[in-house]
């Protein structure tokens, strides 16, 4: 069987990426933790309640609907923090 792209199921808001964040942390082993001490180490001071919310499906309390531009900077931030040997809490691996 050769590969065909699978259809698209979903219709893509740039404005409300949720939903893939979360398969993404799922996938990646992602905590809000990771997030929040990564997003802090590059700078960017977000609010923990507000990283949960990421995690939340639109209509649930505490929803915060996220962008690609933040999904993006929130795999960036993991990805250099991961680089970095960084632990969620800002310590690092050799520590």
């Amino acid at each position: 069987m050769t590969y065909k792209q699978p259809p698209l199921n979903r219709g893509v808001y740039p404005q409300k990426m949720n939903w893939l964040w979360r398969l993404v942390c799922e996938a990646g082993y992602i905590t809000v933790d990771d997030v929040v001490t990564a997003l802090r180490a590059k700078g960017v001071d977000v609010e923990r309640g507000r990283a949960e919310g990421w995690l939340r499906s639109e209509g649930n309390d505490g929803y915060f609907p996220l962008s690609i531009a933040e999904l993006e900077q929130n795999l960036r931030s993991i990805l250099s923090m991961r680089a970095e040997g960084m632990q969620p809490g800002g310590t690092t691996s050799a520590e």
